[in-house]
């Protein structure tokens, strides 16, 4: 893969020493230069790149993943939802993961920039609790090339309406990993939907979740039933019969715009 921060430059050679010269103000010359580029993130190549990936963004291309819950004792302490943007040919380019954990713990949204399936950079908007009243609004930016992360920034402020006038600093370089919001978009392993149990109220609710029995540390998502189909009769019918068994969904998303948002269920079949 082509270096993503360095410059090719060719020298010609008019001796031992002068080439021996030329080589090294070279080098010099592309370590500054790659220097300079990584400092000034919007500048950069892949900084760039992030930048259009944002304006290329429609989400008529774009796909959510089922909203996963964790619990411990009882009390909520994740809440995790991701949604893949591509484009008309079908190519991934970014993927947002919305996440909100414990009373006092960072919630926010972290976004991948992908090309060719690569990382090219992370951005994170996180609510941070300073105190049980007091919370200030972190940005950070991490840049990668084909190596790794090479640099991370960040930003704060005592709200969202002043973060554009704080000056980015430079921040302990952060590596993020892709196999949680991977395995979220595919469904597999504790993101696999299994039937547990259904909710009756003003609504029916089907509970899906991990294979597992222990509620703590379980990972489970809720879908609403707008429809009595054969399929949900026969599992109201038999609830204990079809416990933790597999299941293959397709859901549509309603509400928002300040109004609730709820996952409503279109299709479900056994998995086999």
């Amino acid at each position: 893969m082509k270096k993503t921060f360095l410059f090719i430059i060719t020298a010609l050679a008019l001796g031992t020493v002068s080439s021996c010269t030329q080589r090294e103000k070279t080098s010099n010359e592309e370590t500054q230069t790659s220097t300079l580029e990584i400092d000034d993130f919007n500048a950069s190549i892949n900084g760039k790149k992030m930048s259009e990936i944002d304006a290329r963004i429609d989400p008529s291309h774009s796909a959510h993943s089922l909203v996963w819950e964790r619990q411990i004792d009882g009390q909520p302490v994740e809440l995790t939802e991701v949604i893949a943007y591509g484009d008309a040919d079908g190519n991934l380019l970014k993927i947002e993961e919305k996440f909100l954990g414990a009373p006092y713990q960072p919630q926010g949204t972290r976004n991948y920039y992908l090309e060719n399936d690569i990382l090219i950079g992370v951005t994170e908007e996180l609510d941070m609790w300073l105190d049980s009243l007091t919370s200030n609004w972190v940005e950070k930016r991490t840049i990668y090339d084909e190596t790794g992360p090479q640099k991370t920034q960040m930003r704060s402020a005592y709200s969202y309406d002043e973060i554009e006038y704080e000056e980015w600093e430079d921040a302990p370089i952060e590596d993020y990993k892709l196999d949680k919001v991977n395995r979220i978009l595919s469904g597999i392993e504790e993101f696999e939907p299994h039937f547990i149990s259904v909710v009756k109220g003003e609504s029916l609710f089907l509970i899906l979740g991990e294979n597992k029995k222990e509620v703590d540390n379980r990972y489970t998502t809720a879908l609403r039933v707008d429809e009595m189909t054969p399929f949900i009769e026969d599992l109201l019918n038999n609830l204990e019969k079809y416990k933790f068994r597999p299941v293959n969904v397709r859901f549509t998303t309603v509400g928002g715009n300040n109004q609730p948002e709820f996952n409503v269920l279109t299709d479900i079949s056994w998995k086999e």
